[in-house]
């Protein structure tokens, strides 16, 4: 949706042309335009290659981070996955100076947006290219983080989000295809004691707790809501009480 403020920053930054208005006639993300948004108070650069940040991974960072103080986790050691922009690594790391985070992506163009940003911020995080846990050694995390591909393939959505990547949005028939390897391969590269937290369709609560039940032991969990009351997070913990 655009609003008046998003056109001032246009103007602003000198992007209000008849070349942009074109674009925004055509349904073309207006955040594309712009170039950046504020995420949790930092300015976060995106482009074409990156999701737009929302206030749903917002809220996941919020509650993450209210998990990370409840159950004592100290200086912790995170992996955030599916990174895209650097969004939810690069604030975690701001909020937890002491922290020492990974962010990963498949997408070489959107680790590109990554870098610049962990650059623009200044904040010291190991940035890796892999796809999921392929190239992830480490085996002794704390907090696995993320906001992977999780729209179903049968889904419709508006035309402005279909601009933004298909591959960091869809995720087979039930969009569950991400989420189920992650969950298969995590327990391997966590500490006994762990925090899984990864933001899910709303609809896909019961193929979620098959999954859960099919791949992971001596483990509770919880699905929470987004501030639209719509299931949208789900929390592993181990060892955490």
């Amino acid at each position: 949706m655009k609003t008046n403020l998003e056109i001032e920053e246009l103007k602003k930054i000198g992007k209000y042309n008849k070349k942009t208005i074109k674009k925004l006639q055509n349904n073309y993300p207006i955040q594309y335009l712009i170039g950046y948004v504020d995420f949790y108070g930092l300015k976060i650069n995106i482009n074409k290659h990156t999701l737009i940040p929302r206030y749903e991974t917002e809220y996941l960072i919020e509650k993450t981070l209210k998990y990370i103080e409840k159950y004592n986790f100290k200086n912790p050691k995170i992996l955030d996955l599916c990174t895209g922009s650097g969004c939810i690594g690069l604030t975690l790391k701001k909020q937890l100076p002491y922290s020492f985070v990974t962010m990963s992506d498949i997408s070489r163009s959107a680790l590109k947006v990554a870098k610049k940003n962990k650059l623009e911020q200044n904040l010291d995080v190991k940035i890796i290219r892999s796809n999921l846990f392929k190239n992830i050694k480490d085996k002794d995390f704390d907090i696995i983080i993320s906001n992977p591909p999780y729209v179903m393939t049968t889904e419709k959505l508006p035309t402005n989000v279909l601009k933004e990547p298909h591959s960091a949005l869809f995720s087979g028939k039930n969009g569950t295809t991400h989420i189920e390897k992650i969950l298969k391969s995590a327990p391997l590269h966590l500490k006994n004691k762990y925090l899984i937290a990864i933001e899910i369709n709303e609809k896909s609560e019961s193929d979620l707790t098959k999954i859960i039940n099919k791949n992971l032991k001596d483990i509770t969990y919880k699905f929470e809501k987004d501030l639209t009351g719509k299931t949208r997070y789900l929390f592993i913990f181990k060892n955490c009480e």
